[in-house]
């Protein structure tokens, strides 16, 4: 269960911080590298470790007590729908080897870009993980639809960096299936993930 919820609210954080930019035009930049950075996080030693540590995933657990408590607002049901939807892009993309294979090939070309650059946010990297997307992604028949502000939404850099971090709440859905996580299997682990996820955050 502490697997799991780390790694939802892997997907949790990077669909929050797409909501920031489709409606505010800018997100918290230290969640944002540390999702980004996950992308590339391969052989990670504990489910932590993807986000470089629980610290990586605080807006993810904050996000997650918000909805799975009593109370919560429009804002945070917009990142849960992003998330399932990621859910669902990630089993579909699982499914198709060709796919897959073509999506981890081109990612480990920009992992030697990652590798040099000063910072995770860095535009050129931005702009090359938005292109994985909308090549391997966007041309699903599945697409996630990102509700804004029209004014955002067509800035080339802030499409590209909702681009980059749909990506990475791809790589939080992966790993979330790999510890087992399951869309259906949510509304009977809801109060589990909610005690998990006040624990972590008060730890």
């Amino acid at each position: 269960m502490r697997d799991k919820t780390i790694a939802f609210a892997g997907m949790m954080q990077a669909s929050e911080l797409v909501h920031q930019i489709a409606t505010s035009g800018q997100c918290s930049q230290q969640a944002a590298r540390a999702s980004i950075g996950s992308i590339f996080s391969r052989n990670p030693e504990s489910t932590e470790a993807v986000y470089g540590g629980l610290g990586g995933v605080r807006m993810g657990l904050r996000v997650m007590i918000e909805i799975f408590s009593a109370g919560h607002g429009q804002d945070g049901l917009q990142a849960l729908n992003y998330s399932l939807g990621l859910a669902k892009l990630g089993t579909k993309i699982e499914r198709d080897s060709k796919r897959l294979n073509a999506l981890g090939e081109d990612l480990d070309l920009v992992e030697r870009a990652w590798n040099d650059a000063d910072d995770e946010l860095d535009d050129s990297l931005i702009s090359q993980l938005a292109d994985i997307y909308q090549r391997h992604v966007s041309t699903m028949d599945f697409r996630l639809s990102i509700s804004g502000r029209p004014e955002y939404l067509k800035q080339t850099d802030k499409v590209s960096r909702v681009r980059a971090l749909l990506l990475a709440g791809l790589r939080s859905a992966f790993l979330w299936r790999q510890v087992g996580g399951r869309s259906w299997r949510l509304v009977f682990h809801r109060r589990g993930m909610l005690e998990q996820a006040q624990a972590l955050l008060t730890n």
